[in-house]
């Protein structure tokens, strides 16, 4: 369903003057510093060392210790309300992660190119053509169906359960990514009680019978109950992958190989509950079955998560609050895979975790949004400020490795997804981050913000599984302005 939309925006323009449209979506730029983006204190790349077991990150083009780049985000989401009973309704954006970077798109024109080197040289000195191809895609395309007992979703949309830590909505102005369902979804309320099975085909990629599919089923139950402000919830699905499906990877082993059939059942709980100015909640993640042939045979999968929320209101303006959790990683025993990835959007820190750092030396190739939390236990301190156009939010993040390398024995590379042998043993720490954020409300559609984290890096980021090699963490921080619309 990911195509050129000329036939989608050719149709509402014919129909615009029949059918009412609501527009809504969002638009916002950022500018980022991440100073020392590799955190150790050589200034020479030696990622090659260790075996597959070095943590070091590759130096970019120019060995620059800091990293510099311009982002922005943008969805266009249209409802067309097509009478009281169906609703069609879209979402169209452009590049990878709804958006990209300010300069990714630039391309050699004309003027300059070695077709024509006798062209004078003017888009050199004042650049007139940097836009490439890039195509407007259709993100989301579905049906709303409503009755007296039901609502249900056709075609290509999202879904939000809990608190977004496995499935998300990507509701927020930020968000680059979302879960998706190219299916159905029949959301049915009965009282306080609300039930939502699903069904969705992920792929079809490789042929048009059931030998190629992935499919998804499964359903959430939901009690939410205002008056008593509580909620609790379970999320009951099965994600499902044929033989001969080639679209799952796996580089586990350093060269690319395809997982084949996989069975993974996911079990996600929740709860929520408010005790006057307490609040807190806690959403439990596990995830089980066939993972698919991922150390070179079928591998059982094991993973789980554990994550709370909370906070303490003082009064109007101020509150204070702790959140915590425990995501599990791989210890390359190979008897299962137990390591859990978390949805991108749901992120604990501003530098931990938030960007894929890989992507400063690789950016046509790796994305800096695509990034996990995973194989941490983690203790945040917060507190907000907030008044009628300001809010300010200071944290700091304690965090630790859940599972590290131990000499002798294998051990996995959470960074660059593979397994090795490792001859030393790795620190568990991660380090402590400290971070502020502002964000300026400058009226009901249009906000300005900045983010700041710095990070006191622990010595897991300087192991090199090398005696010979051997680097020093270094201290990290990220500074971060950004404007937004949302509408």
């Amino acid at each position: 369903m990911l195509h050129i939309v000329t036939f989608f925006l050719a149709l509402i323009s014919t129909q615009a003057f029949a059918l009412p449209i609501d527009w809504n979506g969002a638009f916002g730029v950022d500018t980022n510093l991440i100073n020392s983006y590799r955190r150790i204190e050589q200034k020479t790349d030696r990622s090659a060392v260790g075996g597959g077991g070095s943590q070091e990150l590759p130096l970019a083009t120019g060995e620059h210790q800091d990293s510099k780049f311009q982002t922005y985000v943008f969805r266009l989401q249209p409802v067309v309300l097509v009478n009281d009973a169906a609703s069609v309704k879209a979402e169209l954006t452009t590049g990878y992660g709804r958006g990209g970077r300010l300069g990714d798109s630039a391309i050699e024109t004309n003027e300059s190119s070695q077709t024509a080197p006798t062209n004078s040289y003017g888009n050199i000195l004042y650049p007139y053509t940097l836009s490439g191809n890039n195509a407007l895609n259709v993100k989301q395309l579905y049906m709303e169906l409503y009755s007296d007992t039901a609502t249900y979703m056709i075609g290509r949309h999202t879904f939000q359960f809990g608190l977004g830590a496995l499935v998300n909505s990507g509701s927020g102005l930020w968000d680059r990514h979302f879960s998706m369902r190219d299916g159905f979804t029949i959301n049915l309320k009965l009282g306080n009680f609300h039930i939502a099975p699903y069904y969705s085909k992920s792929s079809s990629v490789g042929s048009l019978t059931g030998a190629t599919d992935i499919t998804e089923e499964g359903f959430t139950l939901v009690y939410d109950n205002p008056d008593r402000e509580m909620a609790f919830g379970l999320l009951y699905g099965g994600k499902n992958s044929s033989a001969n499906e080639s679209l799952t990877k796996t580089t586990i082993s350093g060269s690319s190989a395809s997982l084949g059939a996989a069975n993974v059942k996911m079990v996600d709980l929740y709860f929520q509950k408010s005790f006057g100015p307490l609040s807190f909640a806690t959403e439990v993640p596990i995830l089980s079955g066939d993972i698919g042939n991922i150390y070179g045979t079928d591998t059982k999968y094991k993973a789980k998560a554990i994550l709370v929320e909370s906070w303490y209101k003082i009064n109007s303006s101020w509150r204070f609050g702790f959140d915590g959790g425990r995501v599990s990683g791989e210890d390359s025993s190979q008897s299962s895979f137990e390591a859990m990835y978390l949805h991108p959007n749901y992120q604990i820190a501003n530098l931990l975790f938030k960007y894929n750092l890989r992507s400063v030396a690789s950016p046509s190739t790796v994305s800096p949004f695509d990034s996990f939390v995973h194989n941490v236990n983690y203790y945040k301190f917060k507190t907000q400020y907030a008044s009628e156009k300001w809010t300010w939010d200071l944290a700091v993040v304690l965090a630790q490795a859940a599972e590290t390398a131990k000499a002798g024995s294998p051990a996995f590379n959470h960074t660059t997804n593979r397994s090795f042998t490792a001859t030393q043993t790795q620190s568990d720490k991660l380090g402590t981050e400290v971070d502020v954020n502002f964000n300026y409300q400058w009226n009901n559609e249009v906000s300005i913000g900045g983010d700041v984290g710095y990070l006191f890096t622990g010595d897991y980021f300087a192991y090199t599984n090398d005696a010979a090699t051997t680097n020093t963490a270094k201290n990290s921080y990220l500074l971060q302005l950004k404007a937004g619309i949302k509408f």
